[in-house]
């Protein structure tokens, strides 16, 4: 897989509350990406991961939402033949039970893991962390 620019990468951001959605298009238009689809709920989420024409180059994912959680969406990515490598972030507040998520997080292959609230400095290093992790796994295969 080649490299692709900051600007050109889409990001899928899925937050059952459109305020923290804003806020991380906006964070994340400050560091230089431009392209996002956003999903409610991890249902929305999967029609997008289903459709083989749409572009995804990182999954940011609440853990907490109604219908469809972060936990299974990152299960059906891993599983998901053409997805399975797509950088997944998951995000969670700090009131959940933050070490059981974080182990259950780590065995369905999570790429970087956030607790709110967080500051723009901390999602710009997780996406660059999870970004990494993505390039340097596709110049091994």
């Amino acid at each position: 897989m080649k490299e692709v620019s900051m600007d050109r990468m889409v990001i899928l951001i899925v937050d059952d509350d459109n305020e923290i959605r804003s806020i991380m298009k906006d964070y994340l238009t400050i560091f230089g990406f431009r392209s996002f689809i956003e999903a409610k709920d991890g249902a929305e989420a999967y029609r997008f991961i289903l459709d083989s024409v749409q572009r995804i180059d990182l999954i940011i994912s609440d853990w907490e939402m109604p219908r469809t959680d972060g936990l299974t969406l990152l299960r059906a990515v891993r599983k998901h033949p053409a997805r399975h490598s797509t950088p997944f972030i998951m995000v969670t507040s700090q009131q959940s039970q933050e070490k059981l998520k974080i182990t259950h997080a780590k065995r369905h292959a999570v790429d970087c893991y956030i607790i709110k609230p967080f500051r723009a400095e901390v999602l710009k290093e997780k996406v660059m962390q999870a970004l990494k992790l993505y390039e340097d796994s596709s110049k091994v295969s």
